[in-house]
Formats: structure tokens, sequence, C-alpha cells
């Protein structure tokens, strides 16, 4: 191993551990606002950090400056044949980050009021306006691109066309960037990051809170049991591949990775995505383990120890009772989360979590590879992470916050960070499994390519490298969107009852497991003594599954901002039993509060 192999493990951990550490601060966050929009009071502020607008101007300045070159460069160089690509890219990109330019200034104009006559111009038109527009002008740019003649592109070595498209895509973000600058108010602005300064601020404030300890605890396992908590949920996330493998060019011809090759990505690769001699592969994975999910559930089931010495060394009843409920829950779940996925090792093949991505990206996601076992596996891991309705260990109004109770300061932080890191990498595990990884529809390994069966109706080449940012976009994005659904049921099913949980655990969801492994077997032997033709109908149903996906994705994009576009309503949504008798009673008589 060379130092530039470290420097790249050292970015892959930072990139993988930095998302989730920050997306378990958010869920904080989310949870405290989900709870308070529940009970019609004021949720929780978000941390913030007021920077000097100046150098936040400066900052945005270099931000887009970067970004267009990085755009606007490229497509400038003679490439034979890519020059359709090449213009279409350009265009679309002009496109899109002009659609989003005005959609959000709409909305910040009609929240904040207009600065200038351009605001007022702007705001004029609906927001929906503009997201509708922006699609139709997307489309059209598809079809009206294809009625230019490859040669007209072409001209004197430098494609003049494609040059342009890249220059007009960096003139709408530079406009865009000076723009957004321009409305920087003077002196300091607030800065909160969507919530992802909670992680820096809730570890300063609980580093400085006082460490209490029950006089009668045992010393060695008290201490020990937050670290058995936290460890596990963040070791686990090492062999979870958050993007395709690299191609970086071996210039130095002695099989290592040197420190001037990390700036040597390849520009293109096939489409089997094998790099090729002359390349080195580098897997955007922690550790490229070949039993990668046996590793899962041999580290992640160490995090059973933390719960019970916890509760066992806190020398308090209500603490050994959530311990007691979350080893038998935590045991009893596992048994059906490891058989919900033996289905999908089986289509696999493999339980190297790699190998089951790429597999989806050849013929289908999970989702509808094993649909059953998806079910199984989300209501395991709901149980197994131990959120609502399935948070017996932990049920305030039952054992006073459960195993836990005893522990304060950094130790309790500990506890908690663990527990959502455990959700988010359940979030993260679940798209691997059953939504593709970092696969999206028709995006192969050399490009967009567009086909069903042998048809193929559109086909693009990318370059190496955007299509392994957008993967990585792809597969962050598909983490977060199970993460809300995380987020969302905690505030939407009741707490079952301990007895319903163990029920639903070992007579529900066990038994469905083990049919669901059995019919899994009795197709695949059908499909493999089918012959060629249902391997042909196989492929044709993967293809069509591809397209199932993209068409919902796009009819998700258009509802969710359809609703984000939609004006707020507050309305109450949970009323308490003194309230209903007030509003009968004619309402609660405004008074001045005494002292």
């Amino acid at each position: 191993m060379t130092w530039a192999d470290v420097v790249m493990a050292i970015v892959k951990i930072v990139v993988m551990f930095g998302f989730v550490l920050n997306m378990a601060a958010i869920s904080v966050w989310a949870d405290r606002r989900q709870g308070a929009l529940a009970q019609d009071r004021v949720g929780p502020n978000r941390a913030v950090v007021h920077v000097p607008s100046n150098a936040l101007r400066v900052v945005v300045f270099l931000v887009t400056a970067i970004v267009a070159g990085i755009i606007a460069i490229p497509m400038w160089a003679p490439a034979r044949g890519q020059a359709l690509a090449k213009l279409t890219s350009g265009v679309e990109i002009a496109i899109l980050v002009g659609w989003f330019s005005l959609l959000l200034l709409s909305n910040h104009v009609r929240n904040n009021g207009a600065d200038n006559a351009l605001d007022e111009l702007v705001a004029s038109v609906e927001p929906r306006a503009y997201f509708y527009g922006g699609l139709v002008f997307h489309l059209a740019a598809l079809v009206l691109v294809r009625l230019v003649p490859a040669g007209a592109l072409e001209g004197g070595g430098i494609q003049w066309g494609t040059g342009l498209a890249g220059t007009l895509a960096a003139v709408v973000i530079m406009s865009a960037g000076f723009y957004t600058a321009a409305k920087l108010p003077d002196g300091t602005t607030e800065l909160r990051l969507a919530g992802t300064l909670h992680a820096i601020a809730d570890t300063l404030k609980s580093t400085w809170k006082e460490d209490l300890r029950p006089r009668q605890a045992d010393k060695l396992l008290y201490e020990m049991a937050p670290l058995l908590a936290m460890i596990p949920a963040l070791v686990t996330l090492a062999v979870i591949p958050f993007g395709s493998a690299v191609c970086f060019q071996d210039a130095n011809h002695n099989g290592e990775l040197d420190f001037g090759e990390l700036f040597a990505m390849a520009g293109a690769v096939p489409e089997s995505g094998v790099c090729g001699a002359g390349f080195l592969t580098i897997p955007l994975q922690v550790a490229d383990l070949n039993v990668g999910l046996l590793y899962i559930f041999a580290i992640a089931g160490t995090g059973i120890i933390g719960a019970a010495i916890a509760g066992w060394s806190s020398d308090n009843k209500f603490a050994l009772l959530g311990g007691l409920r979350a080893t038998s829950q935590m045991v009893s779940y596992e048994v059906a989360l490891g058989l919900s996925i033996v289905g999908m090792l089986m289509i696999a093949g493999s339980v190297n979590l790699g190998e089951i991505v790429a597999w989806q990206g050849q013929n289908a996601w999970g989702i509808f590879a094993q649909p059953v076992a998806f079910f199984l596996f989300f209501a395991s891991v709901v149980a197994e992470t131990k959120r609502v309705p399935f948070d017996q260990p932990e049920g305030e109004s039952e054992i006073v916050a459960g195993y836990f109770v005893e522990y304060s300061g950094m130790k309790w932080l500990m506890f908690m960070v663990g527990e959502y890191v455990e959700f988010v990498f359940a979030s993260a595990l679940m798209v691997t499994l059953f939504f593709g990884g970092y696969h999206l529809p028709f995006l192969d390994n050399d490009g967009l390519r567009i086909a069903i069966g042998d048809s193929v109706l559109y086909e693009m080449k990318m370059n190496h490298t955007a299509v392994t940012l957008i993967r990585m976009v792809g597969f962050f994005g598909k983490t977060v969107l199970f993460w809300f659904a995380h987020v969302f049921v905690r505030w939407t099913l009741p707490r079952f009852r301990y007895d319903q949980l163990m029920k639903l655990g070992w007579t529900k969801l066990l038994p469905l497991a083990l049919a669901n492994i059995m019919v899994t077997g009795l197709i695949l032997v059908g499909i493999d003594g089918g012959g060629p033709g249902v391997q042909k109908v196989v492929t044709i149903l993967g293809d069509l599954t591809q397209a199932v996906v993209a068409l919902v994705g796009l009819i998700g994009a258009v509802a969710f901002v359809t609703w984000l576009l939609e004006p707020s309503k507050r309305r109450r949504l949970v009323m308490g039993t003194a309230g209903r008798y007030a509003d009968n009673a004619g309402g609660v008589k405004p008074t001045e509060m005494q002292a």
C-alpha cells in the first residue's frame, strides 16, 4: 500500500462518515421538529453561525467560477464523435441552472420581499410556471439539438458548437452566483447549512456537560457501554459501496497508485466498467470485503452487548429492564432480518455488497426481484434500530428512557449518536440491497443508454468523472429518501405492546422470511430450466423496471416540488383532552400572566 492509497482511504472515510454523522445530527433536529408539529408547539432552532457577508461573497464567487470552469473548459477540447453529446450536455446544464435559479429566486422574493425591479419581475410569475416551463425546455432542447447536423459542430479541430454550449452554461452559472452574492445582506449572514452544524454544536455542548455516574455502578462496564453502542454502528459503514469503481491511469506502470496519478482519472470507461490495461481500479468503498454482509451482521451484533451491559452496570431497575428488553428484541429481530435478505443473496449469488449492487445495475433493482423481502427487511430493521413503533427498550412512559437513563454528557451523546447512525446506516444498507445502490436508471458506466431489450432508444457517452459523481449523488440522495421514511414512521404509528412486538417477529416475520426463501428457490429453478426464451423475457422485464423507476422518479420529483410550492397552512394535528373541553366551552379567555 502506497501513501496515495492511504490518502484515498482517508478521503473515502471522510466522505462516508461525514455524511452519516451529519445525517445523524440532522435526524435529531428532524425528530424534534416532527414532534413539535404533531403537538402544535414551537420547534427547535437550527444551529447558526454568523459569517461576514463579504467573506461569504468571495466564497460564492470562487465556487461558481470553479464550477463554471470545470464545465466550460472541457467543452472546447476536441473529441471526435462526441460533439452531439457535449452539445446536449451544455444546453441541458444551462437550462437546469437557469431553471432552478429562477425557481429559488421566485420563492425567496415571495417569502422575503423584492429588493429591485428584477425581483418584482421574477416574482410576478407563479413558481409552478417556472417549474413546468423548465421541464418543457428540457424536453424541447433534447429534440432540437438532435436536428443540428453533427458535421456542423466541428471546424478547424475545435468543436465551436460544443464550446459555445459550455460557455453558455458557464455564463448562466456565473450570473446566478453573482446575483446570489449581491443578494447577501451587508454586515453578517446567518449560516445554518440545513442543520448540518448541529453535529459540531451538540458535540461541543455535550463536552462541557457534567458527567455523572451512580455510586454502585460497575465502573469498567459503565464506561465501556457507550463505546460498544457507537463504534459498531460506525465500523459497519466501511463495506457500503457509495459509488462505482474509479479508474486511474497507471502512468508509472508499476501497478501501484502514486500521488501524481490521483489527478489522472480515465476519460471514459467501457460499458462493462472494467478499467482495462494501463489503469488502476479503486472501489469507492472503505473496505471491499468478499464477505461484506457477514461482516455487517457480525459487527452489528456487538451493539446488543452495549445495551445489555449499560442496563446491567447502571445499578438502576429501569435501566436493567430497558437492557433486557433491548437484548431480547434485537436478538429476536436479527433472525428475521438475516433471513429476509437470503432471497436476494440467492439471486445475486454473492454476499459481497459491490457484486450485489452490480447485479442490480445489470438486471433489476432488488425491490422488483424481492418485493416481499424488502418489506420484511424494512420492518425488521426498524425494530432492530429500536425506532417507534418498536422503541420499547426506551419507552419514556414505561421505563424512563431505558438502558441509558443513568448516562449524561458525552456518554449519553454516544448512545444517541450510535442509535441515529444505526438508522442512517440502515437506510444506506436498504438502498444497497433493494434500490440499486449507486445505480440510476439507464446510466451505464460509459454514459446514458436508454434501451429495452435489444432496441436502443437513446445513447449518449459521458465522461467517467461525471458518471462517478452522478452515481455518488444518486446513492446519497436515495439514502436521504429512506432516512426521511424512518423519521416519518416515528411520528405516524403508535407504540406496540411488548408481547405484540415479540409475537410479530417470531410468528409473522420469521415464517414469511422462510416462505420467501422457498418461493425464490422454486422461481430460480424455473428460470434456469426455461431456456433462452425465458432468459430474454426476464431481461426485457428488467429493462422495463428501469423505465418504471425513471417514470416514478420524474412524477415523484414533480409532485414533491409542487407540494413545496404550495402555500403552507398551519393547523393543529393533535389536541389534548383539556384543549377539547376548552374549545367546547367557548375557548380560553386570555389574561395577563401573573407573577
